[in-house]
């Protein structure tokens, strides 16, 4: 890069080039580089251009390109640079009647135009120039992108509000250019980063893992309960370390094949929808480890709450029945249902009379995790019926008779 004597190496190698290129065409031309009120009153030499820098501007595409420049320790990872553009306003001065100045302008917009751009070996003969000793240590011929000179079209309202209100001197014939890019930066040395002890890679084939469908090990249509074993049926499933998330976090270990992965369930799980994902890594050598390579689509199952029982019969306790005769009751009902339930889960009972609902009421509020839920059942009529939770959702499996008509498990409101 270049440090910050590159804006004044800029405007000195130009002058310099402007300086030769122009005395070919108008003898005893000169270039100075005075502000504009300076450059009219002087009459030496007669014919002459006058380069003023009057804006900088930062690069739109390359000034941010070196960040980061420190790491979340504070310490500099690498160099701090700004990317400039310089606009500089060309005045031509001479004799109207022998239209220097017209041929002054010509003179540099052809030369401008046919080498935009300033060489490495011009950078160097300027700084090289005893005239200018304050530009000796400058290094701007090491920059890497060379700078270029671009003609920048003006209005009339431009060039007059430029004029009048910034340089607030009389106008004579002008164009402005464009100087782009200047990388300036400060002589910091950055931390240099730790050496590389040992070289690791793998090459794989790209094998994206899909998943179709999760479903019972022990078959389709079988619901998926707490520890339930699953199969995860898909393509490329099987690879190198492979991994199955379970709502974004990893689970215990699986078998698999290419189209098939079988898994058992965590018991932690709570009951309701759930997403599962399959993720395959490489090895890196022998003491690099394992890195995160490949993912596999999103699949869902619902995990299912079951209504648990105590030797044989089924954890249903109905009490504080209220009603006599054809009058409505009332009634306390208790579930025992795995897994456990948490507060902030929604569930409901329903009570099958057949195969319809008859009848949805809302648990009563957990203060913790619990395995038994409480409801207040109201406004129901006397008799027998199948009772079916529903967590988040997700409802506990009923037994069936051989036409499908639900038999358990089921209480009596008496």
């Amino acid at each position: 890069m270049s440090n910050f004597r590159a804006i004044a190496t800029v405007t000195a190698t130009l002058q310099r080039v402007l300086q030769a290129a122009v005395q070919a065409d108008v003898p005893g031309a000169g270039v100075l580089t005075l502000r504009p009120n300076d450059a009219a009153s002087t009459t030496t030499p007669p014919a002459r251009i006058n380069l003023f820098l009057y804006q900088v501007a930062p690069n739109p595409h390359r000034n941010n390109l070196d960040l980061p420049t420190r790491s979340s320790q504070g310490d500099l990872v690498q160099r701090p640079q700004i990317a400039l553009d310089l606009h500089y306003l060309m005045s031509f001065y001479g004799d109207d009647g022998a239209l220097e100045p017209q041929r002054l302008l010509g003179s540099t917009v052809a030369f401008l135009h046919t080498q935009p751009l300033i060489t490495r070996a011009q950078i160097e003969a300027a700084i090289a120039d005893a005239a200018k000793p304050f530009l000796a240590n400058s290094d701007l011929a090491d920059q890497p992108e060379l700078v270029r000179f671009t003609p920048m079209p003006m209005s009339l309202e431009e060039l007059s509000r430029l004029w009048s209100v910034m340089l607030q001197v009389q106008y004579v014939l002008s164009v402005a250019y464009r100087a782009s890019v200047v990388l300036v930066e400060r002589p910091l040395t950055p931390r240099p980063s730790l050496p590389t002890r040992a070289i690791n890679l793998a090459a794989v084939p790209i094998r994206q893992p899909f998943i179709r469908q999760v479903v019972a090990r022990a078959g389709e249509g079988v619901p998926i309960t707490q520890g339930s074993a699953v199969e995860i049926d898909g393509l490329n499933l099987q690879g190198q370390a492979v991994e199955v998330d379970i709502d974004g976090a990893p689970v215990g270990p699986s078998e698999g094949q290419a189209d098939r992965v079988t898994l058992t369930l965590p018991t932690t799980l709570a009951a309701g929808p759930h997403s599962i994902q399959i993720r395959q890594g490489v090895p890196i050598g022998a003491n690099g480890g394992t890195r995160p390579a490949f993912a596999s689509n999103l699949g869902t199952f619902v995990l299912q709450p079951i209504v648990t029982q105590t030797a044989g019969q089924y954890d249903v306790a109905i009490s504080n029945v209220q009603g006599a005769g054809a009058a409505p009751r009332s009634a306390t009902i208790t579930v025992g249902v795995a897994p456990a339930v948490a507060p902030t889960q929604t569930a409901t009972l329903e009570m099958l009379a057949g195969q319809q609902v008859a009848y949805t009421f809302r648990a009563q509020p957990l203060a913790n995790p619990g395995t038994q839920l409480t409801f207040a059942a109201s406004g129901v009529t006397a008799g027998t019926y199948v009772f079916r939770v529903r967590i988040d959702g997700a409802e506990s499996p009923l037994e069936l008779d051989a036409n499908r008509v639900p038999t358990a498990p089921k209480g009596t409101i008496p």
